[in-house]
């Protein structure tokens, strides 16, 4: 029987999933026990979960109601974006003093791997963050790659509209090999540069995504409100697996 705790991982996960593609939106209203029988697993692991979630700042749970996903506002994403900046900074500048052959060719596996998922937008992401992830642990900086995964969660809230156009894609792919480079070259000035010009370039995007996001719907007869500002503690369909 798998423990409660690997269930709640794979929770975690699925829930995330299911912020990435769509599944769950923004405003609606979703209850334990619906996560659980979706889920297939009881209400412990649901439940511990949402607790992760909750503590990274991608949910807000309200008692008799449910849980719904956080909207991001533009000062947070800047601010986002910012924290990651001055951390991926840090990461970078210090790996260069420290990186070995074998560290740069994983990391060079995971480049080949994440420009060969192009057009798999979920595994992509994967892929981005394990690149990042591991950049921070190959420096020997543990806590920072922990707060970095924490605020990582933002992505996710975003879902897969950062990274939906395939020359952004490709852009990032040539952004983290300029990263790299720099690294193999133990060049901490031209790692920094580089690092800074990924993620404000993803900044960018992101903003502009989000701006759309929060644009007024065109008044037109096939505009409407309904169901928009009448959540649901009972929500039915799948998360994917």
């Amino acid at each position: 029987m798998p423990r409660a705790d690997t269930l709640a991982v794979q929770a975690y996960q699925a829930i995330r999933l299911a912020m990435l593609h769509g599944t769950l939106q923004p405003g609606e209203f979703y209850s334990e026990n619906w996560l659980a029988s979706v889920l297939g697993v009881s209400r412990t692991p649901a439940r511990e979960a949402l607790r992760q979630m909750e503590a990274e700042g991608l949910i807000e749970v309200f008692p008799q109601r449910g849980f719904r996903l956080r909207t991001m506002s533009r000062a947070e994403l800047v601010e986002f974006y910012h924290l990651r900046e001055l951390m991926e900074s840090y990461v970078v500048q210090t790996l260069c003093q420290l990186v070995d052959d074998r560290s740069i060719r994983l990391l060079r596996h995971i480049l080949e791997r994440q420009e060969i998922a192009a057009d798999d937008v979920n595994e992509f992401i994967n892929l981005d963050e394990e690149f990042h992830l591991s950049l921070a642990r190959m420096a020997g900086l543990p806590r920072t790659a922990r707060i970095i995964a924490s605020l990582r969660g933002v992505l996710w809230l975003l879902g897969t509209k950062i990274v939906y156009r395939e020359g952004r894609r490709h852009d990032v792919v040539a952004e983290h090999r300029a990263v790299l480079t720099a690294i193999e070259q133990r060049d901490a000035v031209a790692a920094v540069r580089a690092i800074t010009t990924h993620i404000r370039e993803t900044a960018r995007e992101a903003l502009a995504r989000h701006a759309a996001q929060l644009a007024p719907p065109r008044d037109d007869a096939s505009t409407g409100s309904a169901g928009q500002d009448s959540p649901t503690a009972e929500r039915s369909g799948t998360l994917p697996g």
